[in-house]
């Protein structure tokens, strides 16, 4: 099974391995220890519905009592929350998820998205109480505890990030927890640099709330301004209350930027993070779309210089726009998918059991149905510049990708551009090479500025090669 994950006690001792979960369709991982010794905690779930199945917070017995596949106790399982969700930004470093115990093991510490933000939060082991220990527009994105005292690394959306503590207590009594912050990093930059705040915004499709941010345009112009769509991969991961250089580059170029969490992605529970199951295109470009639609009719976007772009399954989703959406003047699509069924017979997620979660069905159980979602079917109804990133050491998306959606395009002599990332893998814009990054950021506030600002029609002047100067 695609994600299967068992969790094992190892005696030092006598090297004996004692499972403490198993099951055909187990996924638990990130354990911690109660400190009765005797009870472990984790991350996971039994896999029921598609890739996107819900982490809860469960205890299983660490003698292995509980390692059948209806064993432990599901503490959270009536509060919806998702642990372990991966909120995107291009500034902060996701340290991962991770579980810690109070001093008498009546509480477990965690961390999990609600409403756009990724908070801190407690859950008793004895009835499942839960409380949330941090409230605000932010991204807790790691964090430790010791001796009650729980120091946390946040940021937000105009914050990189800084280390701040609170006391919790050992037993998770001592009140009320007030957040202090400790560092100030970027205090110098920021005398030169300003960062703008997005404005939350909402919209309502196929009787879903869709949560998204607009980032307006830099400078004093009156009337709607060009405006870029900013789509997250995943799918099942989540935008939110997360710092981001690109969408501040952009904004500072004169470009407003949105962005949103259509259906299936992450911090709204299980029902909306399966919404999306069968359906990568046309709800989700239903999703992003509406909060485009509003944007132009409250007059602050200009609905003649308009931009999409978006990484992984967000480049996935930027090809089946500009296929079935005319409306956009440029787009640029990254390390995307354009062939379904290369994505499942390639790199390093291949193969019939992720597939199969998201699609009921595999490229060679379906030839047709994987035609008829993939982009590039449709490839000869895009007429958006399209600019298409993909790193040669990508492994996730290969880079096949890339050049099966330039070659159709070429051929059906569209205006597309093939930018080819050399020695960098799919995290290019989150931990590749610095000059790299530099360089990619770049090219999009080029890109997008020669099409919305500047009003131009050609393919733009390509880039010189700096090689990070």
């Amino acid at each position: 099974l695609f994600g299967r994950q068992d969790i094992h006690v190892v005696d030092v001792q006598t090297r004996a391995v004692t499972a403490v979960t198993r099951g055909p369709r187990s996924v638990f991982g990130w354990p911690a220890w109660l400190p009765d010794g005797v009870t472990i905690v984790a991350l996971g779930h039994r896999r029921e519905g598609g890739a996107g199945s819900r982490n809860d917070l469960w205890s299983f017995a660490a003698d292995g009592s509980d390692a059948t596949p209806t064993g432990g106790r599901n503490l959270s399982a009536r509060h919806d929350l998702m642990p372990g969700s991966t909120m995107n930004s291009d500034v902060t470093v996701e340290v991962g998820p991770q579980l810690a115990a109070s001093a008498d093991g009546r509480w477990i510490q965690f961390s999990a998205p609600i409403d756009g933000a990724y908070e801190l939060w407690r859950i008793a082991t004895d009835d499942g109480r839960l409380e949330r220990l941090t409230e605000g527009h932010h991204y807790v994105s790691g964090w430790d505890v010791r001796a009650g005292r729980i120091a946390y690394l946040r940021s937000s959306p105009t914050e990189p990030p800084d280390l701040w503590v609170m006391d919790v207590g050992d037993t998770g009594e001592a009140g009320p927890p007030v957040p202090r912050r400790l560092t100030d990093f970027n205090a110098e930059l920021f005398t030169e640099v300003e960062l703008h705040e997005p404005i939350e915004r909402m919209s309502t499709v196929d009787g879903r709330r869709i949560q998204g941010w607009f980032i307006p345009a830099a400078g004093a112009a009156a009337g709607p301004r060009p405006l870029v769509v900013e789509i997250h991969g995943g799918p099942h991961t989540l935008y939110g209350w997360s710092p981001s250089w690109e969408f501040q580059l952009l904004a500072a170029a004169g470009i407003g930027v949105f962005y949103c969490n259509p259906r299936g992605s992450e911090g709204y529970g299980q029902a909306f993070n399966d919404a999306n199951h069968r359906d990568w295109g046309p709800g989700p470009m239903r999703d992003v779309l509406a909060g485009v639609d509003d944007l132009v009719a409250d007059g602050l976007a200009d609905p003649d210089r308009l931009g999409v772009t978006g990484g992984s399954y967000g480049g996935y989703l930027t090809n089946w726009i500009v296929a079935h959406d005319q409306r956009f003047r440029a787009a640029m699509t990254c390390r995307c998918v354009s062939d379904m069924t290369m994505l499942f017979l390639t790199g390093d997620i291949s193969g019939g059991d992720w597939a199969n979660l998201e699609f009921d069905a595999t490229p060679w159980s379906d030839p047709a149905y994987y035609r008829e979602i993939s982009p590039i079917s449709y490839a000869d109804r895009v007429r958006t510049p399209l600019l298409i990133q993909h790193s040669e050491h990508d492994i996730r998306t290969t880079i096949g990708q890339a050049e099966a959606l330039f070659t159709v395009l070429r051929t059906y002599r569209r205006p597309v551009r093939l930018m080819r990332v050399p020695e960098e893998t799919h995290n290019l814009t989150r931990s590749g090479t610095p000059f790299r990054r530099v360089e990619n950021l770049r090219v999009v506030t080029d890109w997008f500025r020669h099409f919305l600002v500047e009003g131009r029609r050609g393919l733009p002047p390509l880039p010189k090669v700096r090689g990070g100067r």
